[in-house]
């Protein structure tokens, strides 16, 4: 009796297997993402954001800078009071320096969410309409680092490059 149960079990999974193989696909969505139309255009935008963020955050930097060193040169001849007073002011500066550099990163991260997010959810379209097209019932994300350790399946890459337009 085990023995007939023990052989069932393989067939049914031998069975399943067979059928699992032309169920599965796989892409990956990390190439596939910069293949879309609108990733040139989005990297354009964060690239001038960072720019324009970076030389904002420089122009401060060289102000702390020059405070920095003229009261440096400054220090030795002046009241312990306005040297109490400088030094407040150039912590207080770089406290700014600090809290600006955390909110340009907390603002670039946001602008690239909100650029792409809708490549990614357009992306996620692509393949879900050109795996349904070809009859798979699951795509797996082959990316690097994405869980994924052998792919022998179907890769829709090929077939969404097509649906781009050759990219």
């Amino acid at each position: 009796m085990k023995q007939f149960i023990i052989a069932l079990f393989v067939g049914l999974l031998s069975q399943f297997s067979v059928n699992a193989q032309g169920t599965v696909a796989h892409i990956d969505m990390e190439q596939l993402y910069t293949l879309m139309p609108e990733n040139d255009q989005a990297e354009l935008e964060l690239s001038r954001l960072r720019q324009a963020y970076q030389q904002n955050f420089e122009t401060s930097y060289r102000e702390y800078q020059a405070r920095f060193v003229k009261y440096e040169d400054e220090a030795p001849t002046l009241s312990p009071e306005e040297d109490a007073k400088r030094k407040s002011e150039l912590e207080l500066m770089e406290r700014n320096l600090a809290q600006s550099q955390q909110n340009i990163e907390k603002q670039i991260a946001e602008k690239k969410e909100l650029l792409y997010g809708p490549i990614r959810i357009k992306a996620r379209e692509l393949v879900t309409k050109i795996a349904e097209d070809l009859g798979f019932l699951y795509v797996l994300d082959s990316s690097k680092d994405n869980g994924l350790v052998m792919a022998k399946g179907k890769d829709l890459m090929p077939d969404v490059r097509r649906s781009l337009g050759n990219r």
